[in-house]
């Protein structure tokens, strides 16, 4: 597969570049969007200050689960297709080790173990392959698996994921552990989910409200695409997004 090099963060890294980071507003959480005749009004607070900034248009590009709890006049069939968009759940661990023993054990270069355990899979790192030290993803897993992980504390995850791991690697599996960490998407703030289940996909009637424009509001998110989860999907929606918006400016 192919990577960016450094990490997938560096995709936002490169469009924050060529946005201007002067232009892009951090730690700002949003609290309301209020659509008017001439412009939209989006309110949020940063640094414990409430403010505000008015615009021409928006793109609301928050989670729905998130959006859903927003205050807005939207209308209700927004809030009815935002509120049918249903927060899944994931959850992953990352186990460091003091040697790459599955590589000098067992020639594993990469790949996943897939079980029927409730970790799910076991992912092999593609890159630094006989180096000193390697990271295993000890589990990545989703739905009520995630959620059970997640209600433990990261070293009662780091027991559990590991206990099971012995069954199919051995002892070194635990011997040669060094430090882990953990994550829960649902606990995460402003996200709330790993992803969206949207039923009949997101061009069902039900969601038609957030294909469109809600006066000067667009709605934009991986979400609203085919590939949900993925970044793949979230450029897709943002560019139909910005299109449509173009095209009635220039209109």
């Amino acid at each position: 597969m192919f990577q960016p090099v450094g990490g997938m963060d560096r995709i936002p890294a490169a469009l924050t570049r060529a946005v201007g980071e002067r232009r892009i507003r951090t730690g700002a959480a949003v609290t309301e969007i209020t659509d008017t005749a001439h412009g939209v009004t989006v309110t949020y607070t940063q640094s414990g200050r409430t403010r505000s900034i008015e615009a021409d248009y928006c793109i609301a590009a928050l989670p729905p689960n998130i959006l859903a709890k927003t205050a807005h006049n939207l209308g209700p069939d927004v809030q009815s297709a935002l509120e049918g968009c249903k927060p899944s759940s994931a959850g992953k661990i990352g186990l460091e080790y003091r040697s790459r023993w599955w590589e000098s054990d067992h020639r594993i270069y990469g790949g996943i173990t897939e079980t029927d355990m409730d970790l799910s899979h076991i992912w092999y790192p593609s890159y630094g392959h006989q180096g000193r030290r390697g990271t295993l993803i000890g589990y990545y897993n989703t739905g009520s698996n995630a959620d059970a992980y997640g209600a433990l504390t990261p070293r009662e995850r780091e027991a559990r994921a590991v206990a099971q791991g012995v069954k199919i690697h051995g002892e070194k599996y635990r011997t040669e552990l060094a430090t882990s960490f953990s994550h829960h998407w649902r606990q995460t703030p402003h996200l709330e989910a790993s992803w969206h289940s949207l039923s009949g996909g997101p061009d069902a009637p039900a969601f038609a409200p957030l294909n469109k424009a809600a006066g000067r509001v667009y709605f934009a998110g991986d979400y609203l695409s085919y590939a949900d989860a993925w970044q793949h999907g979230a450029f897709t929606s943002a560019r139909k997004a910005v299109t449509a918006l173009h095209s009635r400016v220039l209109g």
